[in-house]
């Protein structure tokens, strides 16, 4: 019961964000979009009831899936040069390692009239998420074996290599306690990092730095946290709240023609 309340409340948030770039998709009808970390499809599907012509990819597809996507890496895409009119990505750019190279993939497989609509995570989104994560630390790591895992190496918990070394259990201990205490969201060294790299003025400064006209952004309709709590209460407040500390936003964005 709990679970599938936990999935129809993020399928809530998706929703919600998915309309929100919908209103600034290119009206005209079966164009090519290519959707980047596409997970278990669900946005993929719903853009292509839209109108849309879908391909959907992801480095780790998940599954069952609502629309096919497929198993791609966005550092090399396996498509022909000026491929698609829109590129997606929701909740995914804070992932990459090499965001130079992605965009350059991004910008090589593009129409020279194309857009592309990023949803980003904003610094309140990791915020309140990291303070419902230091809040629920003492409960996970009494009840949560995935929480106690953290505290030996995955090698020694898997229990596959009795000859391991001492020296590198501890490092992989070391490295898990890290994790649970600074935190990091996304591929940044730590939450601390994020508070300034999620921020609105950091994205825009990011895409314009690679080579990208931000033509529109919107704040995206939830202010919510990475960890579901309260799921479907004062969501009157949480709509208004994210009017001002919005948990992400929608950007739209256009190659700089005079790069």
């Amino acid at each position: 019961m709990e679970e599938n309340t936990e999935k129809k409340w993020w399928e809530l948030i998706r929703n919600g964000e998915l309309a929100t770039a919908l209103e600034m998709f290119p009206k005209k009808k079966n164009l090519e979009v290519l959707e980047i970390g596409g997970r278990d499809g669900f946005q993929a599907e719903l853009i292509s009831k839209n109108g849309y012509n879908v391909t959907s990819i992801d480095i780790k597809p998940l599954f069952p899936q609502f629309f096919p996507v497929q198993k791609g890496d966005i550092n090399k895409l396996n498509f022909k040069e000026n491929s698609f009119d829109i590129i997606f990505s929701s909740n995914m750019l804070q992932e990459i390692v090499s965001i130079k190279e992605a965009f350059n993939e991004m910008k090589r497989v593009l129409k020279k009239d194309g857009v592309i609509i990023h949803i980003v995570p904003s610094s309140w989104w990791s915020l309140i998420t990291n303070f419902w994560h230091y809040c629920l630390i003492p409960k996970y790591l009494i009840k949560s074996k995935k929480f106690q895992s953290i505290f030996n190496s995955d090698i020694k918990m898997e229990n596959t290599n009795k000859n391991i070394s001492k020296e590198k259990e501890v490092n992989s201990a070391e490295k898990n306690l890290k994790r649970l205490f600074f935190h990091p969201l996304g591929a940044n060294t730590s939450f601390i990092h994020e508070i300034i790299y999620f921020s609105n003025f950091y994205w825009k400064e990011l895409f314009r730095h690679n080579g990208f006209e931000i033509i529109c952004k919107k704040n995206c309709p939830f202010f919510y946290s990475g960890y579901a709590v309260f799921k479907f209460k004062f969501l009157n407040f949480r709509k208004l709240f994210a009017k001002y500390f919005p948990s992400c936003y929608c950007f739209v964005l256009t190659q700089n023609s005079s790069l």
